[in-house]
C-alpha cells in the first residue's frame, strides 16, 4: 500500500531530507513530543510521541534526541517477519498496522529501538515523518531539530564533532 502522492520539500524528494537534533539548542521543553503526540494520537501525552527526548545522563542540562531517520536500507524492514513494514513512494518507512503482528523483530533490530509497541492497538508504530513536513521540526521553538538534505545533514554532523 505505497503512498501514491509526490510530496517535494524546496525541490527535494521528502525521504532525502533526514531530521537533525543540534543538542547544544535543545532546552528539553519536549514541545517535539507534544506535538508528535497530539499530530497522531490527538493527545497531548508524551508518552504517545513517536519520536523521544532524554536528559542525557552523562551531561545533566543537556538532551538527547532519538527519531527514526527512515534509513536508506532499514534494518526493521528487513527483520519484519510478516513485511508488515515497507517504504513508500517517498521513501518513508511505514509500518502497516493491518500486517503487523506486535512481534517486536523492528525494535530489536532497529540501530536506536525507535519502533514502540502501541498496547491499544498490539501492533508496532514509528515515525511517519508526517508525509514529509515534520510536526517536530515545525513546533521545535529552539530550532533545534532541523530538517535537512542527507548529505548536508552528514555534512553538519561531521563538523559537529570537531
Amino acid at each position: 500500500m505505497a503512498l501514491k502522492s509526490s510530496i517535494l520539500i524546496h525541490g527535494t524528494k521528502a525521504t532525502e531530507l533526514v531530521i537533525i537534533h543540534d543538542p547544544d539548542k535543545c532546552t528539553g521543553c519536549m514541545q517535539c513530543m507534544i506535538a508528535c503526540a497530539y499530530k497522531h494520537y490527538k493527545t497531548f501525552d508524551r508518552r504517545y510521541a513517536l519520536l523521544y527526548v532524554y536528559e542525557d545522563p552523562d551531561n545533566p542540562g543537556r538532551f538527547i534526541n532519538a527519531n527514526c531517520s527512515h534509513c536508506i536500507f532499514p534494518m526493521c524492514l528487513s527483520s519484519c517477519p510478516r513485511e508488515a513494514i515497507y517504504k513508500d513512494d517517498l521513501g518513508i518507512v511505514r509500518i502497516s498496522p493491518a500486517l503487523c503482528i506486535g512481534c517486536g523483530t523492528c525494535n530489536q533490530s532497529c540501530p536506536i529501538g525507535i519502533p514502540r509497541i502501541d498496547e491499544e492497538k498490539n501492533v508496532y508504530v514509528k515515525c511517519d515523518f508526517c508525509d514529509g513536513d515534520p510536526m517536530c521540526v515545525k513546533m521545535c521553538s529552539a530550532q533545534a531539530l532541523m530538517l535537512l538534505p542527507r548529505k548536508e545533514a552528514l555534512e553538519y554532523l561531521k563538523g559537529r564533532k570537531k
